[in-house]
């Protein structure tokens, strides 16, 4: 992945936050699974634990999971599949259900099928091996994953342990409450509820989880935003089956015709026909003086977005700065780069249709910031918004009702 890509990608994790887990891997929400045995069936129920107890568990679980497999089905009622997005929120319509199958090996092994009507979508993970084929298109596209750098999974091949990061991460800013182990899935889990401490810089309202109790990877997860009785996203993993996966499921034979296309390599500037340089994770800096020394645009800073003051600035070498306003499940990112040819082409064909849901066209939405238009995306538990001016691209994301950001916006293009 380029340097340009690793800056667009850089919020993700706010991203998944506020547009329902839909972008980096995601993750996702998750309905509770019925309980289909009798206790004795399993054997003594585990220990209690703390709520603190159980997120260390959760926190270390990425690196000490065993061997396992599952089928993950994620929903959401956010918006229309064809479409990120719709005008604040309302109408959205619903997705459905969508299910793969996924199995986690040692060695950093990970193995996805998404089944569909159009084709398959698989993507394998096999040490620092990457293939992704898409079933539409018969196209195989492989690579190399950098030891630095995650992967970016298809969306709906999202894992258990991406759930858990995203635990672990909105946990300082939230009140956690556990109870007594119970029956999910055909396994003992732990019940798991996190609440925003600060309810007015967020619109998720809380998010419920059931923690498997030997491997502590998510068998359910249910995200709910303020005023909605029903989870907005809806995450759960059946079939839950702990036990070695054979090295052969991790290895992907190219299917007959497929046209085969290798992935961008992390670190190769093409334009300056840079070879093998080693890629960078965005460094923080110290201030937003600091991050315009680095880059050559004009970086701009957001007058405190609903209180939130400036907590973090990174740089991603000469690409882009990143932006962080406030902490946990209300902050706010901003992210400025410079505005690449994809984006031009983008924004003189804004107007166009941009996604189909059921045979119906629909068109992003745009809103006024002041002589500047703007793409808007907004949902119940959070808004983004896009626009170009002068060469420089600007994204701007978080928990917040649509008019708080654009207001936010049009401040920093005063």
């Amino acid at each position: 992945m380029s340097e340009k890509a690793r800056a667009r990608s850089a919020p993700a994790r706010n991203v998944a936050l506020i547009l329902g887990f839909l972008l980096v891997a995601a993750v996702g929400a998750a309905a509770l699974a019925s309980v289909a045995v009798q206790a004795q069936a399993l054997g003594a129920a585990p220990a209690e634990l703390t709520e603190e107890e159980l997120l260390s568990r959760i926190t270390a679980g990425p690196e000490s999971t065993p061997d396992f497999s599952a089928t993950v089905t994620v929903e959401q009622t956010i918006v229309p599949e064809g479409l990120l997005g719709a005008s604040q929120g309302n109408g959205a319509g619903s997705s459905g259900p969508r299910s793969a199958r996924i199995w986690h090996g040692d060695q950093d092994q990970f193995r996805a099928e998404l089944l569909g009507q159009n084709g398959d979508q698989i993507f394998v993970k096999n040490g620092s091996e990457i293939s992704a084929y898409d079933g539409a298109t018969n196209t195989l596209r492989t690579g190399q994953k950098p030891e630095a750098a995650k992967e970016q999974r298809p969306e709906r091949a999202a894992s258990p342990e991406e759930i858990n990061e995203v635990l672990a991460e909105i946990s300082p800013t939230s009140n956690l409450s556990t109870g007594d182990p119970v029956l999910v899935a055909d396994r003992w889990a732990y019940p798991l509820t996190l609440e925003p401490k600060d309810k007015s810089l967020t619109l998720i309202e809380r998010a419920d989880a059931f923690v498997d109790a030997e491997t502590f990877v998510p068998l359910s997860f249910e995200l709910y935003a303020e005023n909605n009785p029903e989870p907005v996203i809806r995450y759960e993993a059946s079939d839950f089956q702990v036990g070695d996966v054979p090295d052969e499921r991790f290895q992907f034979e190219t299917p007959p015709g497929a046209t085969v296309e290798a992935m961008e390599k992390p670190g190769n500037d093409e334009e300056q026909g840079e070879e093998g340089r080693e890629y960078r994770e965005p460094q923080q800096v110290a201030s937003i003086e600091e991050a315009q020394q680095i880059v050559g645009f004009p970086v701009g800073q957001l007058n405190a977005p609903g209180g939130r003051e400036l907590a973090e600035v990174r740089v991603a070498e000469s690409e882009g700065v990143i932006q962080t306003y406030g902490t946990g499940w209300g902050s706010v990112t901003l992210v400025q780069k410079p505005e690449s040819a994809e984006e031009v082409q983008d924004g003189e064909s804004q107007g166009e249709d941009s996604g189909r849901e059921g045979g119906q066209q629909f068109e992003v939405p745009t809103v006024d910031l002041g002589g500047v238009e703007a793409k808007e995306i907004s949902t119940p538990i959070g808004t983004a918004l896009s626009w170009n001016v002068d060469g420089v691209s600007y994204h701007l994301v978080g928990s917040a009702p649509a008019a708080e950001l654009e207001e936010a916006a049009r401040g920093l293009l005063r």
